[in-house]
């Protein structure tokens, strides 16, 4: 009951440029895009690709033998400090996410636009180097998140962009729906809804509900003598942003989706936030959040969202080794916890619990990229898969130093969390983000069908530099913590890489491929 479709993965894999100049953080890194595609006709059998996206960066770092661009986390070019001064022609990286719509694949980056690939060849469409970026259509001019949200009841993915103006110091985010089965927007007038900010925002990734795109914003700002060794070739630009420690507070910000829709053509561009009516903005405790599992609308009309939350968070870039090589990379990393809160919309404020918390721990075993089915995405879940650490810790949350690279998955159960379910792999094995596919003829979006789904992740084997593909059931009480149903060497060697999907019925002639 594994049913036919296509496994697409992207993640940074590319360390070193050919004339050895190291990518100083992994972020950095040119993307990879990895594919599997499984077809219950052929058994036993995978059709495996991988390719290096042709972005114009990679292509003119092959030509010149060397590092052709500075990389926002602090990777230098090559030719030495002089050559880096005043260079901010930052290279697109190509190497966060993978979406495939249509007949086509999207590598996405949020610093910049996304690469149009063929879906089988994981070559450029368009052509190598820029010719291989896609505007979509005319809708793009600036940015395009990585982390795109699916509506599974409009077949929708609903996306942002942003892009900060120093000379006007503003930060605009653009909101965009698209059709899922062809990624072209759903608007079809020309004004595209959008919100500024004041400051620079640490915005990676976003959630959704029916009615609601909601944003995480914290009080940041340009940390001068970060921004001054960027200029200088000595830093990354993302390093000069920061969040502002002394800040008591967060906002949770609410905009309808309504206003995403066709026959808004007024109002809609430059919208404030703090002072439109439209919007809600709920006050929380400071902290901040990369990723989230779900948002979804309970019968009250309230929303519930689930969030990996850290109280501090620094993006230093101005390494002069690789991150990888410092000892003790992981020191100033505050520690994470999955987090359920609930929106009270009525009053404006974040719901109190019967413990009189506002706050509903899920699991604090340092958990990162959480992951559900994605025709859970804005309904109501029970069940999360994030990758957590080995053993159970017990941190405080305000210590830094206590995160580290995971080593385990997990399946979190939201209603009661005595019955999460753990996975460990060996000390030096490290799991991937999981990627939910719903079992043949199982709707995973059903109450009683949720969890009727198999849980791929590829394993990267730190000590003898090789990945497998592990395969859990994850359905019923017990089944997850047993442990893969099956586990296979990948032919080649890839790194620990980032976000990926499954493309259900996607399949190609094995043997002509």
């Amino acid at each position: 009951d594994f049913p036919t479709g296509t496994v697409y993965r992207n993640g940074h894999a590319r360390f070193c440029a050919d004339d050895d100049t190291p990518c100083l953080h992994p972020f950095d890194a040119d993307g990879m895009i990895v594919a599997m595609t499984f077809d219950a006709s052929k058994p036993n059998q995978v059709l495996f690709r991988n390719k290096f996206v042709e972005t114009e960066g990679y292509i003119k770092d092959k030509e010149m033998g060397g590092m052709s661009q500075r990389g926002l986390f602090g990777t230098k070019k090559s030719g030495g400090r002089i050559a880096n001064l005043f260079q901010m022609d930052y290279k697109h990286v190509a190497n966060t996410n993978v979406i495939h719509s249509g007949d086509s694949l999207y590598a996405l980056w949020e610093g910049g636009l996304p690469y149009l690939l063929d879906p089988l060849t994981l070559q450029n469409k368009n052509g190598r180097g820029k010719a291989g970026l896609s505007d979509l259509n005319g809708l793009l001019s600036d940015n395009f998140s990585a982390h795109p949200r699916y509506d599974p009841v409009r077949k929708t993915y609903v996306n942002f962009g942003s892009v900060f103006d120093p000379i006007k110091s503003e930060f605009k985010v653009s909101l965009y729906e698209l059709n899922a089965s062809s990624f072209q927007s759903t608007r079809k007038n020309g004004v595209i809804p959008n919100f500024v900010l004041d400051a620079p925002a640490l915005i990676h990734d976003f959630i959704l509900t029916t009615n609601y795109c909601i944003f995480f914003i914290n009080d940041t700002r340009i940390n001068t003598m970060s921004a001054i060794k960027a200029m200088f070739g000595s830093g990354g630009f993302a390093g000069s942003i920061e969040v502002d420690k002394d800040a008591e507070h967060s906002h949770v910000v609410l905009i309808p989706r309504s206003l995403l829709d066709a026959k808004e053509q007024d109002a809609v561009s430059n919208i404030d936030l703090f002072q439109d009516e439209r919007i809600t903005v709920v006050k929380m405790y400071r902290h901040f959040a990369f990723h989230y599992a779900n948002a979804f609308e309970d019968m009250k009309g309230n929303v519930v969202f689930d969030t990996v939350q850290m109280d501090d968070m620094e993006l230093a870039s101005d390494f002069e080794e690789p991150f990888w090589q410092i000892e003790n990379p992981f020191r100033d990393v505050s520690p994470t916890r999955l987090i359920r809160y609930t929106v009270d919309i009525q009053n404006k404020r974040l719901a109190i619990n019967d413990d009189g918390s506002n706050q509903k721990v899920l699991t604090t075993r340092l958990p990162e990229f959480p992951s559900i089915p994605r025709d859970i995405s804005t309904r109501q879940h029970r069940y999360i898969y994030p990758l957590v650490a080995r053993k159970k810790v017990n941190v405080d949350p305000k210590v830094g130093g206590l995160s580290g690279p995971v080593a385990a998955v997990a399946k979190i159960d939201s209603e009661d969390t005595a019955n999460n379910q753990y996975f460990s792999f060996e000390p030096h094995e490290f799991p991937g983000e999981a990627i939910l596919i719903p079992k043949a003829g199982k709707n995973a979006s059903l109450p009683l069908e949720e969890d009727a789904c198999y849980m791929l992740v590829q394993v990267t084997n730190g000590k003898e530099l090789k990945t497998d593909v592990a395969i859990f059931d994850v359905e019923g009480d017990q089944a997850f913590q047993k442990g893969p149903i099956l586990r296979f060497p990948m032919p080649v060697f890839t790194p620990h890489m980032l976000h990926g999907s499954f493309a259900e019925g996607v399949t190609f002639d094995f043997v002509e491929s």
